[in-house]
């Protein structure tokens, strides 16, 4: 039989927009679902890139005719060549010896920033490049050519204001020409892709309500990604170089131009051991407590492949070794590690402490040895997080002081397709990966009279289920697949004939009699409207409104 053709909806993840994501079958719109996330994330790309959100805050980035944009004692020439061969950039002619440009931007307080600008001249000269955040900042002179350089300029926010200057203190004075295009300033200490922008800031990536296909462990095909709501307890969580750091027989080089970082830009740092018979780390303080916390962090061999991650306060953590892709773990913690691309792997920590003790990621010899002398050996890391859970989420970047950064729960749903939906008779088909503890994972419901055919994952095991309370019906049987396992899960049922099948063999049936069940909502990770995410990775959902044969069952989930 054609499954696709006998479906009556039909899931894989292919196409999003904000608050949707699109099914292959019905192609009306009947069956695309309501996507929910309020906040920003991450995910992994199809270029297999950790891929954030990215914000251009300067709006009109690249029209100098509008009031934003200020200049002092000069004349504006528009439409001149811009970097990409358009015509957006502008050319400015200084008047005197006082010649300057501004442009602002809204900023929040203690929050790190980048600004970038696209400058040349029509001949080569010096010019004064800063941003003024509740003051004046201090004079950062660069060295313009007549070809089109990018120059940026990294600061901590004071005010909701910040205002991008070129000129004023060393400015270009009278008859100097400057040309400039392609305004940008973004959260983080480096300068990624511009973004154009009009009359507001524009992101791009997996932004608040978008979902997110995400193409994990190098997928040729995406998974629809679900996940709980987590916060990143860290602060300046790729900015080891910071303050917030307390480094110990260890230095840090920021953003170094030795290696991409897992999102494809300059931004890992480079770790390096010092001569000191001792441990090599940085921390942060009270990170670790009495809640089961999971910690994480990108690292890429160096001249050492050997990282940690651990509770400083009590020397147990997981120690990486990124040549030979192994892992020692103290008996109070679990870990994983998993490869990234690019010799970027991810280390996990799960752990529970004793009292609030000091989280540390760091350097070690031999299998798990942090107290050495070091020999100015070094490796790259990047993105660390500190979450409570048992298991690693999506990285959620924290580039300032607040305490915890939160992305919000992920769900996806779609009422009122009772017509797609088998009443007395109807199969129901996922296929994904089992998740790491309780969720929903895919259900047909309506609450009024209450009816529920789905799977649910519950403790270790995940159910196959049909639930009708009216008559007080309940067929359940279960499976205990180990976390992170392709799984392939049908559901067919039909009055005086249930069965539940996974990954090519049959779970459980029953000969029940029941008279309709009434189901008008599909949901995923989601409970009657209450996010339910773990980790969900949907790779394909199907719906049919008569009961599959056992064989056809036995074959739409075999492996």
């Amino acid at each position: 039989m054609s499954y696709f053709e006998d479906a009556s909806l039909v899931y894989i993840p292919s196409a999003v927009k904000n608050a949707k994501t699109y099914s292959i079958k019905p192609t009306d719109g009947s069956g695309d679902l309501t996507f929910s996330r309020a906040s920003n994330a991450t995910r992994v790309n199809s270029s297999g890139l950790v891929e954030k959100v990215r914000t251009n805050l300067i709006t009109y980035s690249q029209d100098f005719t509008n009031a934003n944009w200020v200049g002092f004692d000069v004349s504006r020439t528009d439409g001149q060549t811009d970097p990409n061969g358009g015509t957006t950039a502008a050319l400015y002619t200084g008047l005197s010896n006082f010649s300057a440009i501004t442009g602002s931007f809204s900023t929040a307080s203690s929050n790190l920033y980048t600004a970038s600008i696209y400058i040349k001249g029509t001949s080569s000269g010096v010019v004064s490049l800063r941003v003024d955040s509740g003051g004046a900042a201090p004079q950062n002179n660069i060295s313009y050519t007549t070809e089109w350089q990018r120059f940026t300029y990294t600061f901590t926010a004071n005010s909701a204001t910040s205002t991008l200057a070129i000129g004023n203190y060393a400015s270009f004075t009278a008859g100097e020409g400057i040309y400039v295009a392609f305004a940008q300033a973004e959260t983080g200490d480096i300068a990624t892709d511009y973004i154009a922008t009009t009359s507001s800031a524009v992101s791009v990536g997996p932004v608040s309500g978008l979902p997110r296909l995400d193409y994990s462990g190098g997928a040729s095909c995406p998974s629809l990604l679900l996940e709980p709501q987590r916060t990143n307890d860290l602060t300046y969580s790729e900015q080891f170089d910071n303050a917030a750091w307390t480094k110990v027989n260890l230095s840090v080089s920021a953003n170094t131009s030795d290696t991409v970082d897992p999102t494809g830009y300059y931004g890992a740092d480079k770790i390096t051991d010092d001569a000191t018979n001792a441990s090599h780390l940085a921390v942060q303080f009270n990170q670790w407590d009495t809640t089961e916390k999971t910690a994480s962090l990108f690292a890429k061999a160096g001249t050492s492949s050997k990282v940690f991650i651990q509770n400083s306060s009590t020397g147990q953590g997981v120690f990486a070794d990124l040549s030979t892709q192994t892992l020692v773990v103290s008996p109070s913690f679990t870990g994983t590690l998993t490869a990234y691309g690019n010799g970027w792997y991810r280390i996990t920590a799960t752990h529970t402490a004793a009292a609030a003790q000091t989280f540390g990621i760091g350097l070690f010899t031999g299998t798990s040895t942090p107290v050495y002398s070091g020999t100015g050996s070094y490796a790259y890391i990047y993105g660390a997080q500190v979450e409570e859970g048992a298991y690693a989420t999506s990285y959620i970047p924290n580039l300032d002081t607040i305490l915890g950064v939160t992305r919000a729960a992920d769900a996806a749903s779609k009422t009122g397709i009772a017509s797609l939906i088998g009443q007395s008779e109807g199969t129901l088909f996922w296929e994904g990966i089992a998740p790491p503890s309780d969720t929903v994972i895919m259900q047909l419901e309506k609450s009024s009279p209450l009816c529920i055919a789905r799977f649910i994952k519950s403790g270790g095991n995940i159910t196959g289920q049909v639930y009708i309370a009216a008559i007080a019906f309940n067929f359940a049987a279960s499976i205990t697949p180990a976390v992170g396992t392709t799984l392939k899960l049908a559901l067919g049922y039909k009055s005086g004939s249930l069965a539940f099948y996974a990954n090519g063999s049959q779970i459980g049936t029953s000969s029940s009699s029941f008279a309709g069940l009434s189901l008008d909502t599909l949901r995923f990770a989601d409970d009657f409207g209450t996010p339910s995410a773990s980790l969900n990775e949907n790779n394909q959902a199907l719906l049919f409104t008569t009961r599959l044969s056992n064989s056809d069952l036995a074959t739409l989930t075999s492996l």
